[in-house]
């Protein structure tokens, strides 16, 4: 059987204490149809946990690439910025239709994470490219080429603010 790069994607309530499940679960529609329309093929997750909608990329590894852990971040970051990038323009989309409020006292956790092996990239422009999440990623550790593998199970996570 060949290796298999497995990507997960969350989608989450930016704020835990006041949840809107509707918001959480209209926004993951959405960016799972645009996913869809560029050729990505979300599955649902289950994960037992509650607190928001889960679903995995499944992307095949060549043959012997899976050895590389140069081309297995590569890869990662090939499949997680495209995805990243979605997120992100679905929520500027959402953050947009939505009537001015006055700003927060605090200033809002970003919209968008790129997790891989502990290391966090911010995510906040639509147009992110694979080299620049991959240099972010680095900059949150350096070291992070020697810890993944075809097993690493990267996640991008939106959090999704409700629509009070």
């Amino acid at each position: 059987m060949p290796d298999q790069l497995t990507i997960q994607i969350e989608f989450v309530d930016a704020d835990p204490a006041r949840p809107d499940p509707a918001a959480v679960t209209a926004l993951a529609d959405a960016a799972l149809t645009d996913l869809r329309d560029q050729g990505f093929e979300p599955q649902p997750t289950y994960t037992g946990a509650m607190g928001g909608d889960v679903y995995e990329i499944v992307r095949q590894v060549a043959e012997g690439a899976a050895a590389n852990k140069e081309i297995v971040l590569a890869l990662i970051t090939g499949v997680a910025a495209p995805i990243a990038g979605a997120l992100a323009e679905r929520l500027k989309q959402r953050a947009a239709a939505k009537p001015a409020t006055p700003a927060p006292a605090a200033p809002a956790p970003p919209a968008v994470i790129v997790i891989v092996a502990g290391a966090q990239a911010e995510v906040s422009e639509p147009e992110l490219t694979a080299d620049e999440l991959l240099r972010r990623l680095l900059a949150a550790d350096p070291e992070l080429e020697q810890k993944v593998s075809v097993a690493t199970k990267p996640v991008v996570r939106a959090r999704v603010p409700g629509r009070s």
